[in-house]
């Protein structure tokens, strides 16, 4: 099976974040993407003033993204808004929003169909991402194949926070530009921008010896070591060493594995990993 991958546009999904509504600025952004022929795109604001009637104006606005198969929006709990009637009735007038995130709940809902809605007690801000649960693996052709030469979470991905920045994932502090001056177009032709693409899983300390890596995706914001970007996701909790998660019987971190440097990396002790599958697993498996 060839396991080559590609994609007809430069940019195949974008986050946008804000935290008050500036139609004027989402229009900018919707035509720009458009011209990008992105397929999904996530919107998210960290604005509990949201009206029924600026969401709706909204999502007429995206899915004027003649490329647009997949639209998702995050937005915060208000009681006089994000009711759960009124978020049924959004989700059926507009079939065209796939997925609508109510946070910050003080109760937990869900309903799912074509296009789902849920209610989550969590918080979500621009510290939320980079979380690695099996519930997060994707099993899919078009995801094996890309992650055999790219970053999973990055490539093709472009995201404009609330200021206007462009950046390659709303939680890095590096920006090719504002939106205000600089086309997304430009932004992603910057020396830098597509540097991340291209870093993908067998090049990753412990990720390389993982089983589930062609099926996991890979935060490149959030690792062990700020200065390796060839550092293990900070927020894995599985150890691949032994086939355990945090918190299941017999687990230990992957630290008490092997021992880590700049120079070298994560560098396996495969007599203590031999060793430790023995207490765990028995001296026969």
């Amino acid at each position: 099976m060839g396991l080559e991958w590609d994609y007809s546009s430069n940019i195949t999904n974008a986050i946008i974040e804000d935290s008050a509504i500036n139609f004027d600025r989402i229009e900018i952004i919707a035509n720009q993407l458009n011209e990008l022929q992105i397929e999904a795109l996530e919107y998210i604001s960290f604005n509990s003033q949201i009206s029924i009637e600026n969401l709706e104006k909204l999502a007429c606005v995206l899915i004027t993204i003649d490329s647009l198969r997949y639209l998702k929006f995050q937005i915060k709990y208000d009681e006089s808004v994000t009711t759960i009637e009124k978020m049924g009735n959004l989700m059926k007038k507009y079939l065209f929003i796939q997925t609508l995130v109510i946070f910050s709940s003080p109760f937990s809902h869900q309903e799912e169909s074509n296009n789902g809605f849920y209610f989550i007690q969590e918080d979500i801000n621009i510290q939320s991402c980079g979380i690695v649960k099996n519930e997060y693996f994707v099993l899919h052709l078009t995801f094996f194949t890309e992650s055999q030469a790219h970053n999973t979470c990055l490539n093709r991905k472009l995201c404009i926070n609330a200021d206007g920045n462009i950046k390659n994932c709303p939680a890095m502090q590096q920006n090719f530009g504002n939106i205000k001056d600089t086309t997304l177009k430009e932004a992603i032709e910057k020396p830098g921008f597509k540097d991340l693409w291209f870093i993908h899983k067998d090049q990753i300390d412990v990720c390389k010896d993982c089983e589930f890596r062609y099926m996991c995706t890979d935060c490149r914001c959030f690792i062990k070591d700020p200065e390796n970007i060839y550092s293990q996701p900070a927020k894995c909790t599985y150890n691949p060493y032994i086939c355990k998660w945090q918190g299941q019987e017999g687990y230990v971190p992957v630290e008490e594995c092997g021992t880590y440097s700049k120079d070298t990396g994560f560098v396996p002790n495969k007599e203590k990993i031999e060793e430790l599958n023995k207490q765990i697993w028995g001296e026969n498996q």
